[in-house]
């Protein structure tokens, strides 16, 4: 929050909550926000303990994985890459006259 922010609200809860209860209501507030920030740390300081060795185990294992693709022939086999395939040209040098019979018509 701005400067002109924080004013205007502090000037709003003078003229709603009046000038005996707006310092409780902003110590309640400093309070409340402190043990949030002190709780949510906590929470997050638990989090990394928990899973530091999980992420650990999953970088090595990706940094071992980086580290064997290096190692790979770059030159992809032939299926994988059919334009470079060669396949046998289909003959048409056979006449019309020795083609197979059509025995649909018996």
């Amino acid at each position: 929050m701005s400067g002109s922010e924080i004013i205007f609200l502090l000037v709003a809860g003078l003229v709603v909550l009046g000038p005996e209860r707006l310092p409780g209501v902003i110590r309640r507030g400093g309070k409340i926000y402190g043990d949030l920030r002190r709780a949510a740390s906590g929470y997050e300081k638990e989090f990394r303990q928990t899973f530091s060795e999980p992420i650990n185990e999953l970088k090595s294992t990706a940094d071992q994985m980086r580290h064997g693709f290096g190692m790979v022939d770059n030159e992809p086999s032939p299926p994988m890459r059919p334009e470079k395939t060669t396949y046998p040209k289909p003959d048409f040098s056979t006449p019309a006259d020795t083609a197979i019979p059509n025995t649909d018509d018996e």
